[in-house]
């Protein structure tokens, strides 16, 4: 059966079906692993390369197919080639059926994402070891140079999460090396 869900006799979706698939969804969440999904160099694929990485796990694409999938225009895909784009971009299949999946797909390519940046490893790494006050510090000053550069002063995955490790109404400031409260 297609993804889309049950076809009615009018030959729409059925979309009190569990399970029942917007259209449009599915070219909308493929696009989404495009954009976001980094390849082994750290760039995006190419729909070439997902499906030659298909076919390769044995799932058969062919990158015209993949195109068409991708723009919206083939809007029906069996569940075995949703099964090959999802084993070709190494998310789960659940991703492209369920919001609660596609939200931890999502969170997964984050980590993905970061894994890929070996900036951003390199600088996980040299905080290992630091005193929670020096990993404080640096924290504030990723703050700073975030605002400076434009950005939030936290992604929105850790507004979202309620990670964020200092109160809003603190301020800290850095004086002669150690951490002061204001």
């Amino acid at each position: 059966m297609p993804v889309g869900g049950r076809r009615t006799e009018g030959g729409t979706v059925d979309s009190e079906q569990p399970g029942a698939l917007d259209p449009g969804l599915f070219a909308r969440r493929l696009e989404e692993l495009f954009r976001t999904v980094p390849g082994p160099n750290g760039r995006a694929y190419s729909a070439k390369a997902i499906a030659a990485r298909s076919t390769e796990r044995g799932f058969r694409l062919g990158e015209s197919y993949l195109s068409q999938l991708r723009s919206g225009k083939a809007k029906s895909p069996s569940f075995r080639t949703v099964e090959g784009i999802a084993a070709a971009f190494g998310v789960d299949v659940h991703y492209f059926l369920e919001d609660r999946a596609a939200q931890r797909t999502r969170d997964e390519i984050d980590l993905m994402r970061l894994q890929a940046d070996t900036n951003v490893q390199l600088a996980a790494f040299r905080l290992a070891g630091l005193s929670s006050d020096s990993v404080t510090i640096v924290n504030e000053l990723i703050k700073v140079l975030r605002e400076q550069q434009g950005l939030p002063k936290d992604p929105p995955d850790v507004i979202a999460a309620g990670i964020s490790d200092v109160p809003e109404d603190a301020h800290l400031r850095v004086v002669g090396g150690h951490l002061n409260n204001n």
